[in-house]
């Protein structure tokens, strides 16, 4: 199901690309657009939450570092870059009059019982308040977590914890290509639009990861599994779109998951 009005709880998935530029600047027009397209859906009575990467992206704009990060200059860079992270996101979101709420999460709070219970509460009781939980990885602490990918695999976690019915993933790619040259290309022949079923050959299209973000496809695969097995549909699309969530029903650019 294609259809936006299908779904009542909505997991959007931000990737650092798409947030931040290479110097760490926040990519002002692209949150305006994502902001101006999640006030639509609290118009149209949908429960939202955001996952959002950035932090360490965002926290070389001030703090001068080499390009090859240790584990302790990413966790100082997402300490700063956290708090520009939130920032842009309540700059562009107060325009609505949509109040945001900050969660820092590693993966394992969301496999804990008492972690995940309590994670799960503090989102039902801001959802209440009519409050937009933004969520992500608690980059600042973390250990191999910080390692652990571009934020797929905890967006798809999240929505498994809320029992969410549908992931939009928002990334620089368009979708899942049948391979890392049409990546290139952008050629809408070889752009999957549907998948059902989660298969080696599909794997195998996913490629590697990228270089800005740690996740890159092979982690949307992995997020999408998490899915299939909790109900819940995803799709991946490009986050530079105008109207890049509104658009999705429309758009010929995307790959949606979903399990028959």
């Amino acid at each position: 199901m294609r259809n936006l009005n299908s779904y009542n709880r909505i997991v959007i998935k931000i990737g650092s690309a798409v947030l931040a530029g290479s110097n760490g600047a926040v990519n002002q027009s692209i949150l305006s657009s994502i902001s101006e397209d999640i006030a639509w859906l609290f118009k149209n009575n949908k429960e939202v939450l955001i996952v959002s990467s950035g932090a360490i992206a965002l926290g070389r704009k001030k703090i001068k570092l080499s390009k090859n990060l240790s584990l302790a200059e990413s966790q100082a860079l997402a300490a700063h870059g956290q708090i520009e992270l939130m920032s842009a996101w309540k700059k562009h979101l107060n325009k609505f009059s949509i109040p945001i709420g900050q969660i820092l999460l590693t993966p394992r709070d969301t496999e804990l019982k008492i972690s995940s219970k309590n994670a799960t509460q503090t989102v039902s009781k801001l959802l209440e308040a009519g409050c937009l939980p933004i969520i992500n990885e608690n980059d600042s602490t973390a250990t191999d977590e910080i390692k652990f990918g571009d934020n797929d695999l905890l967006a798809a976690k999240v929505a498994k914890l809320i029992g969410a019915d549908l992931l939009i993933v928002l990334s620089t790619v368009d979708g899942l290509y049948t391979s890392e040259a049409d990546v290139q290309t952008r050629r809408l022949s070889s752009l999957i639009k549907e998948i059902n079923k989660i298969t080696p050959k599909i794997k195998k299209m996913a490629g590697h990861a990228s270089q800005m973000g740690k996740g890159g496809m092979i982690s949307k695969i992995d997020a999408a599994e998490i899915c299939f097995k909790n109900k819940c549909t995803m799709v991946v699309t490009s986050g530079k779109n105008k109207r890049p969530i509104r658009g999705i029903e429309k758009r010929t650019k995307a790959t949606w998951f979903i399990k028959k």
